[in-house]
């Protein structure tokens, strides 16, 4: 926790230390540093960020055996969407999905979003690029500075431009991406993780800031939302994506469809039906996935993330 402007004490939760880090990792390589010296800087930081939010646990060469093992972090991500997908009632799963309504101010934030945007952004309309930053910004992507903003623009509206007419159609549902879209999206993911789209001082000087990869899914949920959905840091580290990228996204998108499929089969429900069935009827089926993981696996990993939200 740091002193915040207004003198009170401001709290970052693990997955905005976790972002912060990997901006910092970015800022190292991009400073011309060794490899073998970004690592020692970031290594040992991430350990400890995984420390505090339950993800890591030390253990000597003298522990004790017969102990029954703990969970492996990198499977809670694909256990959570087993329970969603066959195993949780639909009475427990809409309990949680009702939590997450409760736990976060997102769904108010989207709601503005989607109040400029209609149902999908349009990244070629400035006025859409303008909302999607700043619904960026309250979804805690606090690398997009106000200072950066025409930057930040000008690079999503580049991205848009070379990129536009590979995206799914906006009513393309996830359980429709086929390998060739999923590989595509691979791509258009990496490209847009990587832009350089703000800057931090370090050490005197500016340095370029990347787009990074919780910006670039909820970005893609922003414009498809019926096809992608948002993902963060304990989420990535859920499935074992300790480097995230467009690789794991495609990988995450082919579990998301299945757990859908599985839940809609299960329900004997349409897929497109489900939001309502659960009484989470302004989501969209791959949010509901969201929702599920925000609050089954940040729970199971020790996180509290709204909890120590201002």
């Amino acid at each position: 926790m740091v002193a915040g402007a207004n003198g009170g004490v401001e709290r970052w939760s693990a997955d905005e230390l976790l972002g912060e880090l990997r901006e910092f990792e970015a800022a190292l390589r991009d400073g011309g540093l060794a490899e073998n010296t970004v690592q020692t800087y970031v290594g040992r930081s991430e350990i400890f960020v995984r420390w505090l939010s339950g993800g890591y646990l030390p253990r000597g060469p003298n522990e004790a055996q017969g102990r029954a093992p703990k969970l492996a972090l990198a499977t809670v991500g694909r256990e959570a969407l087993r329970d969603l997908g066959g195993r949780w009632t639909r009475e427990q799963i809409a309990e949680v999905l009702r939590e997450y309504g409760v736990l976060t101010s997102f769904d108010a934030s989207l709601r503005e979003l989607q109040r400029v945007t209609g149902a999908s952004a349009d990244l070629g309309n400035a006025g859409h690029r303008t909302a999607v930053i700043a619904w960026l910004r309250a979804w805690g992507c606090r690398h997009l500075r106000r200072a950066d903003e025409r930057r930040t623009d000008q690079a999503l509206e580049g991205w848009w431009h070379d990129w536009r007419g590979h995206l799914p159609g906006v009513t393309t549902a996830i359980t429709e991406l086929g390998d060739t879209e999923l590989h595509d999206l691979a791509a258009q993911f990496d490209a847009l993780a990587s832009a350089r789209v703000a800057a931090r001082s370090i050490g005197g000087r500016d340095v370029d800031v990347r787009f990074g990869d919780t910006a670039t899914a909820k970005t893609l949920y922003a414009i498809r939302p019926q096809a992608m959905l948002p993902w963060d840091a304990p989420i990535r580290l859920a499935f074992g994506w300790t480097r995230g990228g467009g690789a794991a996204y495609e990988e995450l998108l082919r579990l998301a469809a299945d757990a859908l499929q599985a839940l809609a089969a299960r329900l004997g429900t349409p897929m497109a039906a489900l939001p309502t069935a659960l009484g989470r009827a302004e989501s969209s089926p791959p949010k509901l996935v969201d929702e599920f993981l925000w609050v089954t696996v940040t729970r199971r990993i020790g996180l509290d993330w709204m909890g120590n939200r201002q």
